[in-house]
């Protein structure tokens, strides 16, 4: 006795439209089209085990998408939920500050600034509780600073 297919998923002829759509362009992510191609093929009639050794992924990877789809629809099945990631540790005042803090001289016996002292600096001015050098280094990428470089250091004029 052949094992039937609990759930059959039905694909409307516009979202085979669509699933076809993203295979063939390839604009999408590769989970994107490994998503649309594990609804076609359950479409077609394919089993979770079948799927899964064609599309070299786990039957359960096959059995979320599908049960995405019936739950959701085709739009939730093939693509994730926007994160909302961790919240900035520094507001524009402290993004100044830091700014500011990469373009002056360096604390003595330095001669440059370096992440790890720019967080040291930073937590002493109470601008924030806590901030990971990788953070210093975003924020200062992202204002094209690279105070270890001499072209952007802003030096006082000696008196």
């Amino acid at each position: 006795m052949k094992k039937t297919n609990k759930y059959i998923i039905k694909l409307s002829k516009q979202e085979c439209l669509e699933c076809h759509s993203i295979i063939r362009k390839g604009i999408h992510k590769a989970r994107v089209g490994t998503r649309a191609r594990i609804l076609l093929r359950s479409s077609e009639g394919a089993g979770k085990d079948m799927l899964s050794r064609e599309l070299h992924i786990g039957r359960s990877t096959v059995q979320r998408i599908r049960d995405r789809f019936r739950n959701s629809g085709l739009s939730h099945a093939l693509f994730d939920n926007e994160r909302p990631g961790q919240p900035k540790k520094l507001d524009l005042r402290g993004e100044a500050h830091l700014v500011a803090l990469a373009c002056s001289s360096p604390p003595e016996g330095s001669d440059h600034w370096t992440l790890e002292l720019l967080q040291e600096q930073m937590i002493r001015d109470k601008k924030v509780k806590t901030i990971s050098s990788v953070a210093i280094m975003h924020y200062l990428h992202a204002n094209d600073l690279k105070p270890w470089r001499e072209k952007n250091v802003v030096r006082a004029e000696p008196d």
